[in-house]
Parts: structure tokens; C-alpha cells; sequence
């Protein structure tokens, strides 16, 4: 499940991004570049956004549960599908060559690090489950959880059951 709603997010972002790439393409009709040197930044450009997108995706293991796995799956779709804006800037800017081919590399790149790292969020999911909790438990549950903190804030006074 996060595998998918990180193919989901990331795809989005990455499909999003070329429509405008090719949208300004054609509405522009730029004639191609003299100097490849923005291609260049734009590759630079793209290969950072590589350990920053590490960097969202341990930040996102460190709490368990479904929801922070699923946030996190999701941000790392969006994050690491980044290099798709710089290779559509490419596209709509006219640049050829081997610039642009090094950010579609690195976009595939992207792509296969965050399949990587959802599968590692979808193990801390796994790992952050109560055991034994039943799907439509969740409201016996959050009570007992609620119970629980109140009595720990109040000491050990009498505990309302609702």
C-alpha cells in the first residue's frame, strides 16, 4: 500500500511537471540554447535533490504507525519526483544532449531510491502495530489510550470510563 501511494504521488508530480514542460515548449517555441551551462545547473541541481530526498525518508522512519509511514511515503514521492521539474525546465528551455539524458538518469534514479525507501517505511509500519488490535477496534482503542494518558496526568485518581 505505501509503494503504491508513493508511485501515486510521485507519478502525479512527475506526469504534472512534463505536461508543463511540454506546454511551455510549444507555446514558446524557444530556438535552442547557445551555452549548455543551465542544463549543467540543472543536472547539479537534480543530483542534490537525491540526498535530501534520503534525508526525508529517515526522518519519516523514526515514528511508527500507518499514518507517518503513509506521510511519509507521499512526501517522498514529491520530494525525490523534483528532478522532473528541472529535466521539463530542460525540455521547455530547448537543451539537448547529454545534460538532458543525465536528468532522466537521475530521475530514474529517484524513482528506484524511493521505491527503496518505501519499502523500509512499510517495514516500520509493520513494526509500529499493536499486536492483537482488530480493524474495528480503533475506537476501543484511542478510549483506553485516552484512559491511560489521563490517569498518568491526574495521578492515580479515579479514572471516568465514558
Amino acid at each position: 500500500m505505501l509503494r503504491l501511494a508513493y508511485v501515486a504521488a510521485f507519478g502525479a508530480q512527475a506526469a504534472f511537471a512534463l505536461v508543463v514542460g511540454f506546454g511551455v515548449r510549444l507555446a514558446t517555441r524557444l530556438p535552442p540554447p547557445s551555452n549548455s551551462l543551465m542544463a549543467w545547473i540543472l543536472v547539479a541541481l537534480a543530483v542534490m535533490e537525491l540526498p535530501f530526498g534520503a534525508l526525508v525518508a529517515s526522518l519519516a522512519t523514526r515514528r511508527p504507525g500507518r499514518s507517518a509511514a503513509l506521510s511519509g511515503a507521499l512526501m517522498l514521492g514529491v520530494v525525490l519526483a523534483t528532478p522532473a521539474w528541472f529535466a521539463a525546465l530542460a525540455f521547455a528551455t530547448g537543451h539537448q544532449g547529454l545534460p538532458v539524458m543525465l536528468l532522466w538518469l537521475v530521475l530514474a534514479l529517484a524513482y528506484g531510491l524511493g521505491f527503496l525507501f518505501a519499502s523500509r517505511l512499510a517495514g516500520g509500519a509493520v513494526q509500529g502495530e499493536p499486536v492483537g488490535r482488530k480493524e474495528g477496534d480503533e475506537e476501543h482503542g484511542d478510549r483506553e489510550a485516552f484512559s491511560a494518558q489521563a490517569a498518568h496526568v491526574e495521578g492515580d485518581g479515579p479514572r471516568l470510563e465514558p
